[in-house]
């Protein structure tokens, strides 16, 4: 079957058949999309013409407000094929006049899409005024599959018929090549397959009369002469194939051994490669939070002297408006003791003007959200003080169930009803560290997990050990992280939360922490499918 559809007759019939519906269909289409422009062009010329010669009648009753009028002239503007609605407006007033479709289903329908409107301006009639001005429009609403009412039936039947014709001359095509080229071309071939390739001049080939004197009969005749040629050379090729073969087995052994020794080679350095990649990498990011660490650190001793003055300055600041309040109360009672009624009137301008009322309500409220930013400041220069080098300080053995349990219990996890948190780390060997730091590290990476499950959840934390490492898992449910957020995750000021809802340094303290531990932190996360951090202990103090 495959071989049949791979003949020169075959493929001459698909191309024959397969170019005649091809510019069939391109021609019919051409003369469709022709006739299809032009009755659109010609509907859209009469309605114009249309509004034209209604234009004047329309802007006499308008200027007269003549309702039965203007109906009138809307209601035969209907009358046109494919026109749905018509409406005429007043631009000064916005007044308008509408008949057909409402204005909703023309602007919000289902249909909306297939309306679209044309409209001419209405001139304040020429015996009311020497120049006239614009009052309004006339506007129309046309639906434009009904201007193709009928239209693709006939640009359908058209197609077909002009499909029908090329097919039918295909066919006649079809069955004189067949007749007069391709049947005397597969009898030729048919002899030609009967050729014994071991006697190539055994078989004389030639064409029928019908072809004769054309270029196949001196391909043939070429061909007869080349099958005596190739009887000759075949003894030779034979003891030339033999040689070869030979020298074939011989180097492929010698290629396959060859090609062994590189892949081993390549493979080893392909290792090498990655694991040096990887070293490379974990040893940039140390230097970067090792720099990051020293100017952090700097920053938190600068930071933090001013913050202190201007916190006490703060409190201080606070006794004495309290103070001068309760004067002004004082001031304002002893008014009454007052006998000068200018020096009176001139108190009660002054605190009016001072709003006292609203500086005694409003103070507190300034004083108390300066604390507050105060504390904010200050808690984010004692999370940049973790960046400073702290591994020669000693380390302690310390229970990790414990420090997460401390660092649960300050976050008040699990004590509602949305977020629930389940704990699997019993059994672990205590990890020498600095426990305050270590609670840091579970307690920023809980409460990153908490803020992430907004309406609930539920937070799994599991441990294990395995060749000298221990690894605590913190898995949520939450909305998890993208790409570009993943990559940045660990980055200082880096948050994805609003504005001041955090400081962008909870992920980057921990991953500064486990790094002057000797250990590693790990985030693995998917939009919609939550986010898993992966802490890794070393089991002994680490160089």
């Amino acid at each position: 079957m495959a071989g049949r559809l791979s003949s020169i007759e075959s493929k001459l019939t698909v191309y024959v058949l397969t170019f005649s519906i091809l510019f069939g269909v391109l021609f019919s289409g051409i003369q469709i999309g022709v006739d299809y422009v032009g009755e659109n062009r010609r509907y859209f010329e009469n309605t114009a013409d249309l509004l034209q010669n209604q234009s004047a009648s329309a802007a006499l009753s308008l200027f007269n407000y003549d309702n039965s009028a203007m109906q009138t002239i809307l209601d035969s503007l209907l009358l046109t094929p494919a026109v749905v609605a018509s409406a005429i407006i007043e631009d000064a007033t916005g007044y308008e006049k509408r008949a057909g479709l409402s204005k909703a289903v023309l602007n919000n329908g289902r249909d909306a899409g297939h309306y679209r409107s044309r409209r001419v301006a209405l001139k304040e009639p020429a015996m009311y005024s020497e120049e006239p001005r614009v009052i309004g429009h006339l506007e129309i609403w046309v639906d434009e599959r009904l201007i193709r009412e009928g239209f693709e039936r006939r640009a359908f039947i058209t197609l077909v018929l002009d499909v029908l014709r090329n097919v039918v001359l295909a066919f006649v095509l079809i069955m004189l090549f067949r007749a007069r080229l391709t049947n005397p071309i597969k009898r030729l071939m048919d002899r030609m397959k009967d050729i014994d390739p071991a006697h190539p001049d055994a078989v004389r080939l030639q064409v029928e009369s019908s072809l004769r004197h054309s270029e196949l009969d001196d391909l043939v005749r070429k061909m007869n002469v080349l099958m005596a040629a190739m009887k000759a050379e075949i003894a030779q090729r034979q003891q030339a194939e033999q040689r070869v073969r030979q020298l074939n087995e011989q180097l492929e052994e010698k290629v396959k051994a060859r090609t062994q020794a590189l892949n081993d080679s390549n493979h080893q350095l392909q290792s090498s490669l990655d694991e040096l990649q990887r070293t490379q990498d974990l040893l940039l990011q140390a230097q970067r939070m090792a720099a990051m660490g020293h100017l952090a650190a700097g920053m938190a001793h600068e930071i933090n002297n001013p913050i202190a003055v201007v916190y006490s300055n703060i409190a201080t600041l606070s006794e004495y408006l309290t103070e001068l309040v309760r004067l002004a109360d004082q001031y304002q009672e002893a008014e009454s003791l007052i006998a000068d009624k200018a020096i009176v009137q001139a108190l009660e301008e002054l605190r009016t003007g001072i709003d006292l009322d609203f500086v005694r309500a409003d103070a507190p409220d300034l004083v108390s959200a300066s604390k507050q930013s105060l504390e904010r400041v200050r808690n984010i220069v004692a999370e940049l003080r973790t960046f400073a080098d702290e591994s020669n300080q000693p380390k302690d053995p310390a229970s990790l169930e414990e420090i997460l349990e401390e660092a649960i219990a300050e976050l008040q996890l699990g004590r509602s009803d949305n977020i629930h948190v389940v704990r699997l780390l019993s059994h672990l060997p205590q990890v020498p560290c600095i426990g305050r730091q270590i609670r840091l590290v579970f307690r920023n990476i809980l409460h990153n997990a908490q803020d992430a499950m907004a309406e609930g959840g539920t937070i799994e934390i599991a441990g294990d050990e395995k060749d000298g490492i221990i690894e605590v898992v913190v898995k949520d449910n939450g909305k998890g992280m993208t790409e570009e957020e993943l990559s940045c995750a660990v980055n200082p000021f880096f948050t994805s939360k609003e504005i001041g809802q955090g400081t962008g340094l909870g992920l980057t303290v921990a991953y500064n922490i486990m790094l002057n531990h000797g250990g590693e932190l790990l985030i693995d996360s998917e939009p919609g499918h939550g986010t898993q951090v992966t802490l890794r202990f070393p089991a002994q103090t680490s160089a």
